[in-house]
């Protein structure tokens, strides 16, 4: 264990394990009280389970990884089927597979295994030689598993596949044709998204953020009350299990999707640009390490990972705000969530793998 402990890159490590003490002291305030009270406990074994996790993956050669992509691609491609057959429907979504009494969320995994194969299809031959038809394939590559998770239904993590499609402008170079032909499909797809695929509760979504205050005992009551929280942190907070909107049970889901506002509320201000400091500085050596890479797919899968934390981040700190609509997205970290955590303590696994390549080569 200790040879392996030695390829963990520290300066990596030290935001990870600062965000998850964060993280598990919050999710304890949050539980505190109510049906919940041990989800804390729960929550620092699938912790611990994903440090080991992170640890193991982080003393092999992320060479062999990518050289069996396309298995591990198509595997998570088949546990996304599993799950519309066979999957378990909790709240109208049938998005779970239930493993020896365990319930586990594939799509989470499948994030990371398309980044995989993604980086390998990228990375295999220098960035000139990519064709157009190759860059296309490579976008179906990420769309296809984002179908099937948007058919469970679950929009938002359909939609946390999207950012992987940066790496495309990132190897070829960003034109601005490419940006207008982006802008315009973009517009395109959301007027036939809004007219043809979404369902009634996901448009009152979007209309609830343009007006939260239209229906504050409803759709905005979330939202409504996660400001309350935020506002009532002030500049300092108001202490560890002292935030009255918490501890009074008005903030609703708040160990998983609105677990940020519980911190902002008990530590104001400075704690939000404390947590989002460590956020900065996870990010950053992510894509320090990616400079420094030894092929271009272990870079790419770097600034893939980037990506995929860094739009969680914004994406969850924006909905708690009242930013963005309420997609569901957890908060890595600090959301209570097994698959979730796991999930990204592997795929940093393979980031701390390329960084030690990188030291050791």
């Amino acid at each position: 264990m200790r040879t392996r402990v030695r390829h963990l890159d520290l300066p990596l490590l030290i935001p990870i394990l600062l965000l998850v003490a964060a993280g598990t002291l919050t999710i304890y305030s949050a539980g505190r009280g109510t049906s919940q009270s041990s989800i804390w406990l729960k929550q620092s074994l699938w912790n611990v389970l994903g440090l080991l996790a992170m640890t193991y993956l982080a003393s092999l050669n992320p060479r062999q990884f990518f050289r069996a992509s396309m298995p591990i691609y198509l595997g998570g491609i088949l546990l996304l089927v599993l799950v519309m057959l066979v999957g378990k429907r909790i709240g109208g979504s049938q998005r779970w597979l239930v493993l020896a009494g365990l319930s586990f969320q594939p799509s989470e995994l499948m994030k990371w295994l398309t980044l995989l194969f993604v980086s390998h299809r990228l990375g295999s031959r220098p960035p000139e030689d990519l064709r157009a038809s190759d860059l296309a394939g490579v976008a179906a590559l990420v769309v296809f598993p984002m179908l099937l998770v948007f058919r469970q239904p679950d929009l938002g993590m359909a939609l946390s596949f999207l950012p992987l499609l940066v790496l495309i402008p990132v190897v070829k170079g960003l034109r601005k044709r490419w940006v207008a032909v982006g802008l315009a499909a973009t517009c395109v797809v959301g007027f036939l998204a809004w007219n043809t695929v979404l369902k009634p509760y996901q448009k009152q979504r979007v209309v609830t953020f343009l007006n939260p205050e239209s229906d504050l005992q409803g759709k905005g009551y979330q939202i409504n009350q996660s400001r309350i929280a935020i506002g009532a942190g002030g500049l300092t907070g108001q202490g560890f299990m002292s935030g009255s909107q918490t501890q009074l049970n008005f903030l609703p889901v708040k160990t998983t999707d609105f677990v940020f506002s519980v911190w902002a509320e008990e530590r104001g201000f400075l704690g939000v640009l404390l947590a989002l400091g460590l956020f900065g500085a996870l990010l950053s050596r992510i894509l320090a390490i990616g400079r420094e890479a030894d092929s271009s797919s272990e870079a790419y899968f770097c600034v893939g990972a980037a990506v995929l934390f860094a739009f969680h981040v914004l994406v969850n700190v924006g909905m708690v705000a009242g930013l963005l609509p309420n997609k569901g997205l957890v908060l890595p970290f600090f959301s209570a969530g097994g698959s979730s955590t796991l999930s990204y303590f592997m795929g940093l696994g393979l980031v701390m793998a390329a960084a030690y390549r990188a030291k050791t080569r």
